[in-house]
């Protein structure tokens, strides 16, 4: 039946139900989040971590992925919790608004995090976030947030201390004396020096001065193999998955890993050692060795 036909009581009442029937899937979501990330089975698709794989290939914005991460480690932490969103005690948002404050703040104690969970049942999400302020002194932390609003240029929002500010302003007016660079400008200017101090490092030396077959039968891997493989690597983990393609690209946690281990005859070569994220380190390691071992290590 089309909604127009609806009469205003059935009208009324099929948006009840199709409101529980968004907790019960938005909650079983978040169950799903939580075993996907206890089984990390993202790994074997090629994603260094749960953020990656809900980013890149559930396509959430980031922002939302991160608030799903948050409210799902806290219904894996109070099972209770589940009951509260079916029975529309605590909402989906308002549960995402209480996972991302309570990490903020730093309220690591149990107790504690129940007794507020427990003293926010029932608000709307503004009470809700009028309880926050008045319960920690100050504006309900926001997260950073990216939003893309061109082909070329995304929307970054952030909240910094009036201190940086200060700091931000006087490092301005001493980068230019011609002119006050914009925070764009600034951060642009800073982040290349960064890069082109840090890229010098690895990169210098760069070819080994080793061929593969002339390499140490040592343990440790020489500087100028390590040196040439990041720039191979270009600072990404070189994981890829052999049948979509997949590429994890993570730059974070990056570790020196043998094709053929160590402990298997492996040499320390360019063409034996890859970059690879601790994740997938540790998957590698798994597959070679089995998981009783790896959790022996």
């Amino acid at each position: 039946m089309k909604i127009q036909n609806l009469s205003n009581k059935n009208l009324l009442s099929e948006i009840k139900n199709l409101t529980h029937t968004e907790r019960k899937i938005g909650l079983e979501i978040l169950k799903y989040i939580c075993e996907i990330e206890r089984r990390k089975c993202y790994i074997d698709l090629g994603y260094s971590g749960l953020f990656s794989y809900l980013t890149r290939e559930l396509k959430y914005d980031e922002s939302s992925a991160y608030k799903k991460i948050e409210s799902a480690k806290l219904l894996k932490e109070y099972p209770q919790l589940e009951e509260k969103i079916v029975s529309g005690k605590i909402t989906p948002t308002n549960l995402t608004i209480l996972a991302t404050t309570l990490k903020k703040n730093g309220i690591t104690d149990k107790t504690q995090k129940l007794e507020i969970l427990n003293a926010h049942e029932n608000k709307s999400k503004i009470e809700l976030q009028k309880s926050l302020f008045q319960l920690f002194g100050s504006e309900t932390p926001k997260s950073e947030s990216k939003r893309q609003v061109s082909p070329n240029e995304i929307r970054l929002s952030l909240t910094i201390t009036e201190e940086l500010q200060r700091k931000m302003d006087k490092l301005k007016s001493l980068k230019n004396k011609t002119k006050i660079l914009s925070t764009v400008e600034l951060l642009e200017s800073l982040i290349d020096e960064a890069l082109e101090k840090e890229e010098a490092k690895l990169t210098k030396n760069n070819t080994p001065k080793l061929e593969p077959e002339q390499v140490d039968d040592t343990r440790y891997i020489p500087i100028a193999v390590k040196r040439f493989i990041w720039k191979r690597a270009e600072g990404k983990c070189e994981w890829t998955h052999p049948q979509s393609k997949i590429k994890c690209n993570s730059i974070f946690y990056l570790q020196y890993d043998h094709l053929t281990p160590y402990s298997l005859g492996g040499k320390n070569s360019t063409h034996n050692i890859r970059l690879l994220c601790s994740n997938h380190n540790m998957h590698s390691g798994i597959n070679q060795f089995g998981l009783n071992k790896m959790r022996r290590t």
